[in-house]
């Protein structure tokens, strides 16, 4: 599939070959006022980016109705640099309301796409230190990319399923690529850059400095988070709405960056940018194509602005302060764990956007460094092709064995 640019150099997106239950009573859903966090089934609270939010809405559901563990998710979302410094110092309590997901009994008709329910976070230490501190905190980037601090031996962390970044457009526009140079001069320079068609800075939808998406680009495009031009949002539903909300002229003037699990879940209104890293030759979708789900080109490093989410929980020594954390964290690395859920959290995490780990093939040590061939200990390849668009693996089962490979989920895993 080609695509053509008249900004500076024509750009390819090619599709590339890779190389204990709880006995408290559940409230109603969304009653008022707001119940208590704590009357909740097992509830676990956490501090996440915002670009987690279909991931803990997904996955909150699943674990409501985990009948072999249920737990409640209780989240508020805040900038990863934010959550870094709770997680690492303790430095601000969850005062405000959390969003949890109500269970199958409790809302047989919820889905994904409604919103959360409130509930009020518990004050442990008494009404005179009100709030709690957050069980889990998530960053989406790399913790280097908010401080040089080492985190303290009190907490551990996990590194979970990797998240793109894109710059989107809104659906009308005529712009499908952008090149390492022209991000460079767009949001590094803003009007005086001269790059059309964005040359207006009130068109350029943007992030606040402790956010992931901001971060994440301004590591790839060698633009410090605090130099960028543009109109910047708290929130990332904010630039979406301000992508959204586009008309005439601005159509075609207007770029947001979104993390791609926000963008996934608004493909219908927004399109994503093609982009051209320094010192590549072409441009490339995240995915195969502009249409696919698969996450292709970042699974094998031809798209690279991604990554890694990281999970952060506290422990006493390598013992987990909260069992049921390291439960929940440990679902959403992948990893095993007892008892079994009644669900595949890799399966959730693919649906919205997120790459598992045992489906990626390059890896980096920093945000927007080199990247290196990875092999996980355990491919999970097929499957993720599977859930997320089409995979050419081979099928297996009982009386029909892999050639080569191994077996895993009626798939030919690679191992």
């Amino acid at each position: 599939m080609a695509i053509m640019r008249s900004l500076t150099i024509p750009v390819v997106a090619l599709l590339v070959l890779a190389a204990i239950p709880s006995t408290s009573e559940a409230a109603a859903p969304c009653v008022t006022p707001a119940p208590a966090c704590a009357s909740l089934p097992t509830p676990v609270y956490l501090q996440v980016g915002d670009t987690q939010n279909n991931v803990m809405k997904r996955l909150g559901r699943a674990l409501r109705d985990n009948t072999a563990k249920p737990i409640t998710l209780a989240w508020v979302t805040s900038g990863s640099c934010t959550n870094i410094d709770v997680m690492y110092h303790k430095s601000a309590r969850i005062t405000a309301n959390m969003q949890y997901i109500p269970s199958t009994t409790d809302d047989p008709t919820w889905t994904p796409a409604d919103p959360t329910c409130p509930c009020v976070p518990p004050s442990p230490d008494g009404v005179g230190t009100p709030g709690v501190f957050p069980d889990v905190g998530n960053s989406a980037l790399f913790n280097s990319a908010c401080t040089t601090e080492a985190p303290p031996a009190t907490l551990a962390l996990t590194t979970g399923p990797t998240q793109a970044y894109v710059m989107a457009v809104p659906k009308q526009s005529t712009q499908t690529a952008i090149t390492y140079e022209e991000a460079y001069f767009v949001f590094g320079f803003g009007m005086a850059g001269m790059i059309a068609p964005w040359t207006d800075e009130t068109q350029l939808f943007i992030r606040t400095t402790t956010k992931s998406t901001l971060l994440a680009w301004a590591a790839n495009i060698s633009v410090p988070g605090a130099q960028w031009k543009g109109m910047r949002f708290d929130t990332s539903s904010m630039v979406v709405s301000a992508l959204e909300g586009t008309t005439g002229a601005n159509i075609e003037t207007a770029l947001g960056i979104l993390g791609a699990e926000v963008y996934d879940q608004k493909r219908a209104t927004l399109t994503a940018l093609a982009f051209r890293s320094k010192g590549q030759y072409a441009a490339y979708y995240p995915d195969a194509t502009s249409t696919s789900r698969d996450k292709k080109n970042v699974r094998d490093g031809h798209y690279t602005v991604w990554s890694p989410t990281i999970w952060m929980d506290n422990v006493t020594g390598t013992t987990p302060t909260n069992a049921d954390a390291r439960y929940v964290i440990d679902l959403i690395a992948g990893k095993p764990v007892t008892p079994t859920p009644t669900f595949d959290a890799n399966v959730i995490v693919a649906n919205v956007g997120l790459v598992p780990d045992c489906a990626m093939r390059v890896t980096r040590a920093f945000e927007g460094g080199p990247l290196s061939l990875y092999a996980p200990t355990t491919s999970c390849t097929c499957k993720f092709e599977q859930t997320v668009d089409t995979t050419s693996c081979a099928t297996c089962g009982p009386g029909n064995a892999c050639a080569t490979g191994v077996c895993r989920s009626g798939l030919c895993e690679g191992n």
